[in-house]
């Protein structure tokens, strides 16, 4: 069965670098050098592959010391990139990168890491995970109200242009439903072409923040954006929706999440969420009674 992962690359730098604050390219080229370990054919492809690709990378994460505009490494730190997959065969040739590494270094900018190893156990890290498409599609509940947490700058390509700055949720959702359609075997309904008047974006907590890459830079919105669904678009249509909104953890949101761009999580509120499903449950039975 196809599957879903995300992982933290665990990385122990090996000196005292100073990197720039935007390093997603940078993550993005350590990347595609892992994989040539494994199958430089496959590294190649990735890289030109202008569709969606199968992985989501961010940026180093760890601790730094704030230097202008730069982070400065610590020696002998660990760091790490958290990867998703949403194709089997491109996390088994990162697992076969990461075996055949072996003693050898990585370099993102000046920064020169060792000591290399995956962390997948989801006890030791809640950014960690792994799941088949038919399982989360599954699990999913059918809440009317999702809840989103961006915690990298999210931005769309909208009509040739990009840095579209509101949390449009068509924008949103049909970043999730075109990474569905291209990697899972299990097909949704496609709520999203008769439900333009029954979501709405009841509230949100975001601010803008600038990344400066190589030559040019983008504009994207972080933080917090809650979805309302109407009861309108019926038990499978809302529970398709919820499903597109868990996968948002593996697939990102908007563009170059290869490059650092549109973390994502989904956030439940345990305080309504019971209340909510059962009143939906409730509204499910009496709508098949009749």
């Amino acid at each position: 069965m196809a599957a879903l992962y995300s992982v933290l690359l665990k990385l122990k730098s090996e000196n005292e670098a100073v990197i720039s604050p935007t390093q997603g390219y940078h993550a993005y080229a350590l990347f595609l050098n892992l994989i040539r370990l494994s199958n430089p054919a496959v590294a190649e492809a990735l890289h030109n592959l202008q569709t969606n690709k199968p992985f989501t990378l961010s940026s180093l994460q760890g601790s730094f010391v704030h230097i202008d505009k730069s982070l400065k490494l610590k020696p002998d730190t660990f760091y790490s990139i958290r990867l998703t997959f949403m194709a089997e065969d491109i996390f088994c040739y990162f697992m076969d990168a990461v075996l055949k590494a072996g003693n050898q270094s990585l370099r993102l900018e000046s920064a020169v890491f060792g000591n290399i190893s995956v962390q997948v156990n989801r006890l030791e890290s809640q950014l960690c995970h792994y799941q088949t498409f038919e399982e989360l599609a599954d699990i999913s509940a059918a809440e009317t109200r999702i809840t989103l947490h961006f915690s990298s700058p999210v931005t769309f390509r909208s009509g040739g242009k990009r840095n579209l700055l509101l949390p449009d949720p068509f924008l949103i959702l049909g970043s999730y439903w075109n990474r569905w359609q291209t990697f899972s075997p299990v097909r949704l309904e496609d709520i999203l072409a008769v439900s333009r008047d029954k979501i709405f974006v009841s509230r949100y907590r975001l601010n803008t923040r600038i990344l400066h890459f190589n030559g040019y830079q983008e504009t994207g919105f972080e933080g917090q954006c809650s979805l309302d669904l109407s009861p309108e678009l019926g038990f499978a249509g809302i529970k398709a929706l919820n499903t597109l909104a868990d996968f948002a953890f593996y697939c990102g949101t908007g563009a170059k999440t290869t490059m650092g761009m549109g973390q994502t999580r989904r956030i439940y509120d345990r305080s309504t969420a019971s209340s909510s499903s059962d009143s939906w449950r409730l509204s499910r039975a009496v709508d098949q009674v009749h």
